[in-house]
């Protein structure tokens, strides 16, 4: 067991559009080295197609934290499908930069996929899966006896 401090669990309440606008300025120019000089092959469409879906899910992590920090939504609900947007937006992200985490100026502390929107749903969300666990451990056959 490592004596190390957990590190603070990330939320998507937590996130900011500093937070896409660090991935994106990480990201885009390792997309670009793999574009330069090579257009029209594999690599260069890959890194291409790529480069798409960041630009798109930054701008979309920009957006929603943008929102969620002016906080003028008309009702909880609309607040609640600018967190799920957000949580997705930034998870694309999360996938787009992932076969980078070797690489220096990698975020390990910061760049991590969210499951949760904020504590609360995150105790809410342990406690069923502990829950629902203890359904399947009760339901398992005891082993026989030899």
């Amino acid at each position: 067991m490592s004596s190390a401090p957990e590190r603070p669990r990330l939320h998507v309440v937590d996130l900011t559009a500093a937070d896409g606008a660090a991935v994106f300025g990480f990201l885009v120019p390792r997309l670009h080295a793999q574009m330069d000089g090579q257009y029209g092959t594999p690599a260069y469409r890959t890194a291409a197609a790529l480069d798409a879906i960041v630009r798109r899910a930054e701008f979309a992590v920009r957006h929603h934290a943008d929102n969620l920090a002016a906080d003028s939504f008309y009702d909880r609900g609309e607040r609640l499908r600018c967190l799920h947007s957000l949580q997705d937006a930034w998870n694309t992200l999360m996938d787009a930069v992932f076969a980078w985490r070797e690489e220096q100026g990698y975020d390990t502390a910061r760049w991590v996929h969210i499951d949760y929107l904020d504590a609360l749903d995150a105790a809410r969300g342990e406690a069923l899966e502990a829950q629902v666990q203890a359904e399947i451990d009760a339901q398992r056959p005891a082993p026989k006896k030899r």
